[in-house]
């Protein structure tokens, strides 16, 4: 009675349709699990994949030290005004006498260049030392006003123009004030140049 022949005579796997009902759906249970591997396999990313970073990496800032006094790359080095030197003022005084003894004169011949006084129409020198500057002035006062020249005759070597008497001026001011001349070495001569423009 029993057996396989006995099973397959009374239940005819794959024949009855019972038996072809429970292989559809086994068939079907298998097709849809196979689907959800591949599905699962699709959208589940490595575990070990790398994330990117969304946010970037801000670059290192170098921050340098510049030491008090030091002019490199990228530093201005500030200059700050020189104000030039002012003579004393008895120096400014001699000075301030000889301009107004000048207003004062009539209108002189114009000064050449072989006239004395032209020698005053240059412009002053910029290279002297302080200490050597009335070493380069007196002689130049000398040889206009001379030792034993009389005011008389200073009177007379007077000349007006762009090389006369206001150049003179001019240079005297300008020499004076940029290396501080004593009013020591200036007055003498000074007053024999205003007593010589007083004879005008």
């Amino acid at each position: 009675m029993g057996g396989a022949q006995n099973f397959w005579k009374q239940h005819k796997p794959g024949v009855s349709k019972a038996c072809k009902d429970n292989l559809k759906r086994s068939e079907k249970a298998a097709t849809h699990q196979r689907s959800q591997t591949s599905i699962q396999a699709f959208f589940t990313k490595p575990p070990n994949a790398p994330i990117p970073p969304t946010i970037p990496t801000p670059s290192r800032v170098i921050a340098y030290a510049v030491e008090s006094g030091s002019s490199g790359p990228g530093t201005t080095p500030i200059v700050l005004p020189v104000a030039p030197p002012v003579p004393n003022t008895r120096t400014v005084s001699v000075l301030a006498t000889l301009e107004k003894a000048t207003r004062a004169l009539p209108i002189l011949p114009e000064a050449n260049e072989s006239d004395e006084i032209a020698a005053f129409s240059q412009p002053i020198p910029t290279e002297l030392a302080k200490e050597d500057a009335w070493e380069y002035l007196d002689p130049l006062l000398n040889h206009f006003l001379g030792f034993n020249r009389s005011v008389e005759s200073i009177s007379e070597a007077l000349r007006g123009g762009k090389k006369g008497l206001a150049a003179m001026v001019q240079y005297l001011n300008d020499f004076v004030y940029r290396y501080e001349i004593d009013e020591g070495l200036l007055e003498g001569k000074v007053e024999r140049l205003v007593r010589a423009i007083q004879i005008r």
